[in-house]
C-alpha cells in the first residue's frame, strides 16, 4: 500500500527520537533540575521568584513522555503497516506534553535550550501530532534546514581562523597525522570546506535525485565530525557524539530511498481509502505547522540579535558576542576546591585569572555552555556576587573583572573588546537585553 512506507518510517523515526531524547537526557539530568552546583539564569526576571520545585515537575513530564513514546512506538513498529498506531491520542498527548514541559524548563534556565534538546523537542512534536503524509515532508524539511543553517552559520572568517581549524587538527589527529608543521592557510582551506559541504548536503536531501548521494554524504560527515570531536581528536563530550549518532540514523530513515514513495502508473492501484483526500487540518494540526515554520524562518534573524545563536543552528561557529571572566589572584583561593582547575593562572605582570566557565559547565552538568552573551553575564554576576560575600580588602578595589566582546566581523574576524570592573559596573549591562541577563541567587560553598 502507498501509505506502508510511510507509516514504517514515521514509527522508526519516532522510537529512534524517544531513544535518543531519554539517553541525553538522563547523562544531563542535573541540568533539568533545580541544582546549585552552576548559575541559573531565568528567560525572564519574574521567574526567579517562582518555587524551583517546579522543575521536578517539569523534569518528571519529559522522562514520563519520552518513556511512553519509546514504548507506544516499539509496539506499534511490532504491528503490521496495515495497522494504526497505538494510542494516537496518547501519543499526540505526550508529544505535546514534552514540549510544554522543555518550554518550562527553558523558562527557569536559559542554559537548557540546549540544540538537541529543542531538536527532540520540535520534532516529536511533529511525529506524533500531525499525519504521516504531512508530517514526513515537514519534518523533512526541517532537518535540512539545520544542515543549511549550520553552514551559514559558519561561512565567516571567525570559524575559519579559530574553531574550523580546531575541528581539522582534531581529525587529522584522530587518523595519526601530525599538523603540526602545517601553515595556518592550510588549515584555513580545510576549514573553510567544512560549511561548503554542510551547503552541499542540505540541498542534495532536497530534491529527489539527489537525496541519496547527499544522505551518504551526509552520514560521511558525521562520521568524520565524530572522528574530529572523539577521543582520538578533540575529547569533547560524549553528549555530541551520542548526538551524531542520532543524526546518522535519523537521515537513513527519513531520506532512504527504502522509505521513499514511488507514485503507482495507474490510480486503480491506490486502494479507496487511500484514493481520498487528506482530511481537513485541526486546529492543533495549524498550531504545529505555524510553529514550525516559524522556527523554520526565525534563524534569518540571528544577525540581527533578535534570534539566539543555538536555535538558529549556530553549531560549531563562533561568531557570536561572547563573554570572559576575570577573577583576581586573591579573590581566586577564597573560591571552593572544586572551582580551582576551571582557573586559570594569571598572565605574566598581571593579577587577574581567566575563568574557563565552559568547562565548569560541562565538569558538573554535563553540558556545554549556552552562547549568548546575555546568559554568560548572568553567571558572571553570580560569581561575581558570591567572590564579594567574602571580600575582606578594600571594597573599593574590584575583585572580578569581565570583557563582553562583541560578535566577530564576517569578514576579518575582530571583535571591539568592552572592559568593565567590578560589579558596579557590569550590572548595569543587564538592561543591553530584551531578555533577562539577571541570575538567580547563587552561592558557592
Amino acid at each position: 500500500m502507498i501509505r506502508e512506507p510511510l507509516k514504517l518510517q514515521l514509527r522508526f523515526l519516532k522510537l529512534t527520537m524517544a531513544i535518543f531524547a531519554s539517553v541525553l537526557l538522563s547523562l544531563t539530568w542535573k541540568l533539568w533540575t533545580p541544582q546549585t552546583l552552576f548559575p541559573q539564569v531565568p528567560l525572564f526576571s519574574w521567574v526567579s521568584g517562582l518555587p524551583t520545585n517546579t522543575d521536578w515537575l517539569s523534569f518528571a513530564c519529559m522522562g514520563l513522555s519520552l518513556i511512553s513514546l519509546l514504548v507506544l512506538s516499539a509496539a506499534s513498529l511490532l504491528k503490521k503497516n496495515s495497522e494504526g498506531e497505538c494510542c494516537p491520542w496518547f501519543q499526540k498527548l505526550c508529544g505535546c506534553l514534552f514540549l510544554l514541559a522543555f518550554l518550562c524548563e527553558v523558562l527557569f534556565d536559559q542554559h537548557r535550550l540546549q540544540p538537541w534538546a529543542y531538536q527532540f523537542a520540535l520534532g516529536l512534536l511533529i511525529l506524533t501530532v500531525l499525519k504521516p503524509q504531512r508530517a514526513i515532508p515537514l519534518f523533512r524539511l526541517f532537518v535540512i534546514s539545520i544542515y543549511f543553517y549550520s553552514a551559514l552559520s559558519k561561512c565567516d572568517a571567525s570559524f575559519v581562523q579559530t574553531l574550523g581549524r580546531q575541528l581539522a587538527e582534531g581529525l587529522f589527529s584522530a587518523v595519526g597525522i601530525s599538523t603540526a608543521y602545517w601553515s595556518k592557510q592550510t588549515l584555513s582551506w580545510i576549514a573553510a570546506s567544512f560549511p561548503i559541504g554542510e551547503f552541499l548536503i542540505a540541498c542534495g536531501l532536497l530534491f529527489r535525485r539527489t537525496r541519496q548521494y547527499a544522505l551518504w554524504a551526509a552520514v560521511g560527515m558525521h562520521l568524520t565530525l565524530m572522528l574530529a570531536i572523539g577521543p582520538l581528536g578533540l575529547n569533547h563530550y560524549k553528549g555530541v557524539l551520542i548526538w551524531n549518532i542520532y543524526f546518522i540514523l535519523q537521515d537513513v530513515f527519513l531520506f532512504h530511498s527504502r522509505f521513499q514513495l514511488q507514485k503507482p502508473a495507474d490510480p486503480v492501484d491506490i486502494p479507496a481509502d487511500d484514493r481520498e483526500a487528506l482530511p481537513a487540518y485541526s486546529g492543533l494540526e495549524r498550531v504545529v505547522q505555524i510553529l514550525v515554520w516559524f522556527v523554520l524562518l526565525a534563524p534569518l534573524l540571528e544577525p540581527t540579535g533578535y534570534f539566539d545563536h543555538w536555535p538558529s543552528w549556530g553549531l560549531y561557529a563562533s561568531h557570536h558576542d561572547r563573554v570572559v571572566l576575570l577573577i583576581d589572584e586573591e579573590a581566586k583561593w577564597e573560591l571552593p576546591p572544586d572551582l580551582q582547575p576551571f582557573i586559570d593562572a594569571p598572565q605574566p605582570l598581571s593579577s587577574w585569572c581567566r575563568m574557563r566557565v565552559e568547562r565548569w559547565s560541562l565538569a558538573d552538568l554535563g553540558a556545554p555552555l549556552y552562547p549568548q552573551a546575555r546568559f554568560q553575564l548572568g553567571v558572571a554576576i553570580a560569581v561575581g556576587k558570591a567572590v564579594e560575600q567574602h571580600q575582606t580588602q578594600d571594597e573599593s578595589l574590584p575583585r572580578i573583572r569581565l570583557l563582553y566582546e562583541s560578535a566577530a566581523d564576517r569578514w576579518t574576524g575582530k571583535r571591539k573588546i568592552r572592559e568593565y570592573n567590578g560589579l558596579s559596573q557590569i550590572e548595569p549591562l543587564t538592561q543591553e537585553f530584551l531578555l533577562n541577563a539577571f541570575p538567580r541567587p547563587f552561592t558557592m560553598e
